[in-house]
């Protein structure tokens, strides 16, 4: 019966060798006909619109390694002014394109659809591989064409609003069974301007959260965690390296003991690289310093009910988006002037690295030390109160980490677009 087993087992299995033999070898013939022809190119960023590129844009090969690639788009995002994101798409050219470089934007607005950004990205990315299709030895049978306004049609439109963005949200869920209770609403209103000179931000959020708990015979734990944040920067662009301004900051939270917290800060900022280059590498020291008014709800270890101090903070950080993968990290330490032993310094690093070919290492780490806990209130904490997390326990440090690993292979090529058997999932940039 063993026997019978194995042999049925050795088979199967080079059957199924014998049709993958078959699958490669028309792979191979396949690949090779287009290598004739096309460029190999890496895609790297905007992944929920990969699929839609690579279905729009098929005068060109895709491959899943960047080594491989003739040239490699690079896509990276940022905020802008408007809500919308500024999409900056890298062509980096490599192989039979070495240092045939070049980039291109793609600005999608507050209210683009899906559809609509991933159709205006696709189209840039387009006209940014013309120069090197125009490259290739046997000229492929693409047809440009230009469907938009005429030249000599100007349009210009006034902004009524004068560059400011406002946007209000609202959250709220319930979950109930016979032992939990939890009720849980929020509420946000923001409104910002940003221009080349000027950034001004203006955020107001509060929290409602309830939970109950029925903890048998006739025991009912109810828990409530509520806050209210506020928050004002102002920023002034000085040069192309230096910033200056301010924040205001205003919070009532029964977690951290504040019936009412104010703080202003004057802050100043250099970027050891020019801002213009924030697409790729950014790198800052952000100092600033002002005044603290706490009112705390309950009375605190220290035997305060309220307090004005002052209180200076410096952060320093790196971020970098290259072709091996992208890199932020950074360091800041905050102080009272009032005691110097109050005081607090952490660190953090996020990355997302490459390693080689269809190898890849990522993670994120946080680590606190933590010193300046002088808001917390006198009194032990019940142990409900502490496995809720409902208020604020005193430590002197606070670490969190992930990471992980991923290593893919076979077939450097990446054509194809098969969404059967999905059921509608959806992929987030």
């Amino acid at each position: 019966m063993m026997k019978t087993h194995l042999l049925s087992f050795l088979i199967s299995v080079l059957f199924v060798c014998q049709i993958g033999n078959a699958q490669t070898d028309s792979a191979a013939s396949q690949s090779d006909s287009l290598n004739a022809d096309f460029i190999n190119v890496y895609l790297d960023g905007a992944f929920n619109y990969q699929d839609y590129i690579k279905q729009q844009i098929t005068f060109v090969n895709y491959v899943r390694d960047r080594f491989k690639a003739d040239v490699h788009i690079l896509i990276s995002g940022q905020l802008t002014g408007s809500g919308g994101v500024d999409y900056n798409i890298f062509f980096l050219g490599a192989n039979r394109f070495p240092a045939k470089n070049d980039t291109l934007h793609y600005i999608a607005g507050t209210n683009n659809t899906d559809d609509e950004i991933r159709v205006g990205l696709t189209q840039v990315i387009k006209m940014g591989l013309m120069p090197y299709v125009a490259k290739l030895n046997n000229a492929l049978p693409i047809d440009i064409s230009y469907s938009g306004a005429s030249s000599s049609e100007e349009k210009q439109e006034d902004d009524k609003w004068k560059g400011w963005v406002y946007s209000i949200s609202s959250y709220g869920n319930a979950s109930v069974n016979a032992a939990v209770q939890s009720y849980y609403i929020s509420g946000f209103l923001s409104a910002k301007k940003i221009t080349e000179e000027w950034k001004i931000l203006a955020n107001t959020g509060v929290n409602f959260n309830t939970d109950i708990y029925d903890l048998g015979d006739g025991d009912v734990f109810i828990g409530n965690n509520n806050s209210l944040n506020t928050n004002v920067t102002i920023v002034k662009s000085l040069n192309d390296h230096w910033s200056f301004g301010g924040e205001a900051f205003h919070t009532s939270s029964t977690y951290s003991n504040y019936d009412n917290y104010f703080s202003v800060s004057p802050a100043i900022e250099y970027d050891v690289y020019p801002y213009s280059d924030n697409a790729t590498r950014l790198l800052t020291i952000f100092y600033k310093i002002g005044p603290e008014y706490q009112d705390y709800t309950d009375t605190t270890l220290f035997g305060e009910t309220e307090a004005l101090l002052l209180r200076q903070r410096l952060d320093v950080s790196l971020s970098l988006t290259q072709k091996w993968g992208s890199l932020s990290m950074g360091v800041n330490g905050s102080n009272y002037f009032h005691d110097l032993s109050k005081n607090g310094a952490g660190l953090f690093a996020s990355f997302n690295w490459r390693i080689v070919e269809g190898l890849n290492f990522n993670g994120f780490i946080t680590f606190d030390f933590i010193n300046d806990q002088i808001n917390l209130a006198k009194g032990d904490l019940s142990d409900e109160e502490i496995l809720l997390q409902i208020s604020e326990q005193q430590t002197n440090y606070s670490f969190f980490t992930y990471f992980g690993l991923s290593y893919t292979f076979g077939s450097i090529y990446n054509n194809i677009v098969n969404p059967r058997f999905e059921g509608g999932n959806t992929y987030f940039f």
